[in-house]
């Protein structure tokens, strides 16, 4: 429960700075930028995007040009190894996504605009994560411990474990380090989303709360999550300010390990999208075995931010699987009220029947897991969930 409260106290405190910061223009941006190129001597490694923030003149660091095997790891795009030896014995091909594929096909033009809105984009979450990096500093914390716990099971399950040596760092620089591992995630997140990044026109800041009960492996599972939540955002075409109650349902898709969970799930997280009303989005969400908890795409909508759920495993273990599933969003209510235009307020309301239809199909979903597992009896081991 304290991980779902630190989520919704982070979101809070996003809110009362993001929303305006998107409405200021880019020029007004307080955050230093820089641009320093490296020296000839060093010419295989690329030039930099330095981002400058806070009093104590923090500078976070951004490749010009991503990697892609390093994106692909970050983004859960790459298939292991094991699998892909088990794909090719059985006959099949293996063809992994290309993340940067959506920037590379831009005409150069719409790459030059890219390149605006992502510096638009990681100066102000900059800002943000900077002004809150004490929470991710005691993630780090809770992380390091976590590691130790699971050397610690794989030796009892006679697994042999790679220990890697750790140099002692202070609280500051593990909140610093953490916020640069965020950063630098969502810098992922926008090149693979570069053609919704141009033609976004909404931005701003969601948090959630509902029901997470799932269970599979590789393809093969079932349940999923049913959430309410809230989300606050500023619509550059209307020039107005968007408030939005919505009901998120997701499905399971696939997982890499075997995983089971089941609690009370909480979100807080930043938001992108091409909007024009109370339309319903579908497309994917993923949950690394990491900071940032999660991330939902579409080709018209983008959310990245915290995760963590209250219930089996206990926390922060259920944070550490990692699945995708399939989300359908849908808004409840959705008001638009422009601060230019007195009196100007608008009111839509969504498809209530059809969330109501998504929580019945998910409890069935949830009965088929587990009736599944049930029956294969005790062939699932607990090995697999620390793998």
């Amino acid at each position: 429960m304290k991980n779902v409260v630190r989520s919704l106290t982070f979101a809070a405190l996003l809110v009362s700075t993001w929303v305006p910061a998107w409405a200021e223009d880019l020029s007004s941006v307080e955050t230093e930028i820089v641009e320093s190129t490296l020296e000839k001597a060093q010419v295989a490694q690329q030039d930099k995007l330095l981002i400058k923030v806070g009093k104590g003149e923090q500078i976070y660091e951004f490749e010009t040009t991503p990697d892609r095997e390093m994106m692909k790891e970050s983004l859960g795009l790459k298939i292991p190894d094991k699998v892909r030896e088990q794909i090719i014995a059985r006959g099949g091909s293996v063809a992994e996504t290309d993340p940067l594929e959506p920037f590379e096909s831009l005409p150069e033009d719409r790459r030059k605009k890219f390149h605006e809105m992502r510096l638009m984009f990681l100066t102000n979450a900059a800002r943000i994560l900077n002004s809150t990096k004490f929470v991710y500093g005691a993630g780090s914390l809770v992380g390091d411990g976590l590691s130790f716990v699971k050397i610690k099971v794989k030796k009892a399950f006679g697994k042999e474990t790679v220990v890697e040596s750790q140099t002692q760092r202070t609280f500051q620089v593990r909140s610093q380090q953490a916020v640069q591992s965020i950063l630098r995630g969502l810098d992922y997140k926008l090149w693979s989303q570069a053609p919704l990044v141009i033609d976004s026109n909404e931005f701003g800041l969601s948090v959630s709360a509902g029901i997470l009960a799932e269970a599979g492996v590789l393809r093969k599972g079932g349940g999923g999550a049913d959430e309410v939540g809230f989300s606050i955002a500023f619509n550059k075409t209307k020039k107005a300010f968007v408030f939005e109650i919505f009901h998120n349902s997701e499905k399971f898709d696939n997982t890499k390990a075997a995983i089971t969970v089941i609690g009370v799930v909480g979100k807080a997280g930043i938001t992108m999208g091409r909007r024009d009303g109370a339309e319903t989005l579908k497309g994917t969400s993923f949950y690394p075995p990491a900071i940032p908890g999660y991330s939902t795409s579409s080709p018209e909508f983008f959310s990245s931010g915290l995760s963590s759920s209250l219930g089996f495993p206990p926390p922060p273990l259920a944070d550490l699987l990692t699945f995708t599933n399939r989300f359908e969003r849908q808004a409840l209510i959705r008001i638009t009220v422009s601060p230019l235009v007195k009196g100007f307020v608008r009111v839509q309301i969504g498809d209530v029947k059809g969330s109501v239809r998504l929580v019945a199909m998910r409890f069935v979903d949830v009965y088929t897991a587990i009736s599944d597992k049930v029956h294969l009896g005790g062939r699932r081991a607990c090995g697999p969930v620390f793998n």
